[in-house]
């Protein structure tokens, strides 16, 4: 139990402000792919494109890279819920996306900006709120299930379209 005035009140507030995700040390590389059956890899690298694609696949494929990413910073910022000090991480890659595509840029979502919440912290210096968290989870999944829907809809065109030729 956490009790205001103690040592651990004082280490939590002279503790520099931290998130897990946002540690510069700690970068993952997002766009690379797991290794399938057969020792074949998936495109791992921005200028290693599938031979089928176009624009909307990629802006799919780059929406739920970012949106994968968003997921497990809310994990993260939910089991720390009671680390004295944390701050909670938020992942923005709506812009970039909107951005790149609006000016015929290839849809490209490597490392999301991973930035701190500016939310207010409570007494222990942690600014984490379940509400707000569980909520931003359901939307992303919800959102994620869209995006899945939509590139499988696109797959199942071309699958028609083999098919029929």
């Amino acid at each position: 139990m956490f009790v205001p005035g103690t040592a651990d009140d004082l280490r939590a507030r002279s503790a520099a402000p931290r998130h897990g995700s946002a540690d510069p040390t700690r970068r993952t590389l997002l766009w690379v792919r797991p290794a399938v059956s057969g020792g074949i890899r998936a495109p791992s690298l921005p200028h290693e494109r599938p031979v089928i694609a176009d624009a909307t696949m990629t802006a799919l494929h780059a929406a739920l890279t970012g949106l994968n990413q968003r997921a497990k910073v809310t994990a993260d910022n939910i089991a720390n819920i009671d680390t004295p000090g944390f701050l909670a991480g938020r992942v923005n890659f709506e812009d970039t996306l909107r951005s790149e595509l609006a000016n015929g840029q290839p849809a490209t979502v490597g490392q999301s900006a991973v930035t701190q919440s500016a939310d207010p912290t409570n007494t222990n210096g942690n600014n984490v709120n379940l509400d707000t968290e569980t909520t931003m989870a359901t939307e992303t999944g919800l959102r994620y299930q869209l995006a899945i829907n939509a590139l499988d809809g696109k797959y199942s065109l071309l699958r028609s379209a083999l098919r029929t030729s």
